[in-house]
């Protein structure tokens, strides 16, 4: 959150100087304004942007059609490469196109997730029920029967995930009506978090994850791991925290080269 197309390009220009030159590249900017993040307006202006506020079933299934129209656009494409909410963005697309559309071929061939946060489902069918971390009290049980609402506590890292409901994107910080708007409304917004533990679907094509062991979202990331295939996946944890450091391009370059030698192409485009 608080980036944009441009900032991501220039954070990744030194890694992809690394890989072949005849891999194309194009980025996409996320939907929303929101502040910029930590560091980021001090070398790079505005607009500072996310795919979504908060993730909502609702906001994720507008943050999937804008991907969906990229694809049909400038597409196809052999793979995607996310950081941060864009990589949990890039996990959440990929298993809704898997879950949907079993028989056709994957949204994207493969995928690299760079400090990546877990997941969330545009659907109720999948994923713990999480609104209470997002300050929703006024809840008539779970979304759906028999869905966890409980999410392990390790992964509740950010002071997002304990809004009150005047705080949350929907409510704006418009006036006590529209305040009160949104309580009455509580019932209608739901956060679905995809995680192992109740989720039997696994992303079913290569990818990699790169992580920083002092980065706060560090557990969420090995737990997306855990969203994909022993024999899919590839793994590299720097000694960084949530960035893409220019001192680890090359053991990173190497990950991405093991996932993509499995794809058997020569011109690859993310």
């Amino acid at each position: 959150m608080g980036t944009n197309a441009g900032v991501f390009a220039a954070q990744t220009v030194h890694l992809r100087s690394l890989l072949p030159l005849d891999y194309e590249w194009v980025f996409i900017d996320g939907l929303a304004e929101c502040d910029a993040a930590p560091g980021v307006a001090a070398f790079f202006s505005a607009p500072y942007l996310c795919w979504y506020t908060t993730p909502t079933t609702t906001k994720m299934d507008l943050a999937h059609q804008l991907i969906s129209s990229v694809i049909l656009n400038d597409g196809p494409f052999d793979a995607v490469m996310g950081f941060s909410q864009g990589a949990a963005l890039a996990a959440s697309a990929i298993l809704r196109h898997q879950i949907q559309q079993p028989s056709k071929p994957p949204l994207f061939r493969m995928a690299i997730f760079i400090c990546s946060p877990m997941p969330f489902s545009q659907s109720l069918d999948f994923g713990i029920d999480a609104r209470r971390y997002f300050g929703l009290r006024s809840i008539q049980g779970p979304s759906r029967p028999g869905c966890s609402t409980t999410v392990p506590n390790y992964l509740v890292t950010d002071p997002a995930y304990l809004k009150s409901e005047e705080d949350q994107d929907d409510s704006s910080s418009g006036s006590e009506d529209e305040s009160q708007s949104v309580r009455r409304e509580a019932p209608s917004i739901f956060y679905q978090m995809y995680h192992f533990s109740v989720d039997e679907v696994r992303l079913q094509i290569p990818t990699v994850h790169i992580y920083g062991r002092q980065d706060k979202w560090r557990l969420h990331s090995k737990d997306l791991v855990n969203l994909c295939p022993k024999n899919l996946r590839t793994v590299f944890e720097h000694d960084g925290g949530h960035e893409i450091p220019k001192s680890a391009s090359e053991d990173i370059c190497d990950a991405i080269e093991i996932a993509i030698a499995s794809l058997s192409v020569d011109v690859v485009k993310f």
